[in-house]
C-alpha cells in the first residue's frame, strides 16, 4: 500500500529551501539522500480500459539506470481533513525491459506486499492487448530519507514537467511518503511543512494533470 502526502510549491527556490531549513532539520534524523533523474510514460489501451477502472500503469527510465514498471489501482478515499494525502495499492518491478507485458509483470509481482488477486484483477482486462504511450512526464527527484515520530518517511523533492501534446505543466512538489511506522507522522510532518512555507496540498496526481493538459489542447 502506498500512502503519499503532496504538497505543490509556488517556486523551485521554496522547495528546495527546505532541505536545508532549520525547522526541518531540527525535526528530523535524515538516513540517506539521492537524486535520480526520471522519463515516465504512461500507457493504455486504444479502448482505454485501464482509464476506466481508475488503475495506472507507468513504465519509468531511471536516466544512467534501469527501468521501473507500475501498476497503481484506484486511490483509497482519505480522510477529508488531510486533503492532499492518499493511499492505493503499488505493485512494482525494477527491469532492463523498457516495454511492459502483461503476463511479465504477473510473473515478478507474486511476491510483492500488496495483494496479488488485486493486481490480476486489475490487469485482467487488458491482457493480450497492445498499449500505447497516453502522455509523459519528466523531472529530477531528489530523496531524503528521514526519520520522524518513530517513523521512517520518504520527503521527495520534485522539478520537472508534466507533458501533453503540445503544452506543458512545471512540477515543482513534495511528496511525503511513508515506508514504515503510522500514517500520522505523514501528516505530521505535512503539517509542519504547510505551517513553515507557502505551500498547498496537491489532490491531482501527475499523471491526471497530464490527462487534463491533453483533455484542454484537443478542446483548444
Amino acid at each position: 500500500m502506498e500512502t503519499e502526502l503532496k504538497l505543490a510549491f509556488p517556486s523551485e527556490k521554496e522547495l528546495l529551501s527546505v532541505m536545508d531549513a532549520p525547522w526541518f532539520l531540527q525535526n528530523v534524523e535524515i538516513l540517506s539522500e539521492k537524486t535520480e533523474e526520471y522519463e515516465n510514460r504512461y500507457l493504455d489501451t486504444m479502448g482505454r480500459e485501464l482509464s476506466v477502472s481508475r488503475t495506472s500503469l507507468r513504465v519509468r527510465h531511471v536516466v544512467g539506470e534501469d527501468y521501473i514498471h507500475t501498476v497503481k489501482a484506484a486511490p483509497v478515499p482519505s480522510d477529508p481533513e488531510n486533503k492532499g494525502l492518499s493511499s492505493r495499492y503499488e505493485w512494482e518491478i525494477r527491469t532492463d525491459r523498457p516495454d511492459f507485458d502483461v503476463e511479465y509483470f504477473l510473473s515478478h509481482a507474486k511476491e510483492l506486499k500488496d495483494p496479488y488477486e488485486s493486481l490480476e484483477k486489475a490487469l485482467s482486462p487488458v491482457k493480450g492487448k497492445q498499449f500505447q504511450t497516453v502522455c509523459n512526464t519528466a523531472f529530477q527527484r531528489h530523496t531524503i530519507t528521514v526519520f520522524f515520530e518513530e517513523s521512517t518517511l520518504e520527503v521527495c523533492f520534485d522539478l520537472g514537467k508534466c507533458m501533453g501534446i503540445k503544452k506543458s505543466l512545471p512540477i515543482c512538489e513534495m511528496e511525503i511518503e511513508l515506508v514504515s511506522g503510522e500514517m500520522a507522522s505523514v501528516t505530521d510532518l505535512g503539517r509542519l511543512v504547510r505551517e513553515n512555507t507557502s505551500c498547498r496540498p496537491l489532490e491531482i496526481s501527475k499523471f491526471a494533470r497530464c490527462l487534463m493538459l491533453m483533455k484542454e489542447e484537443e478542446n483548444e
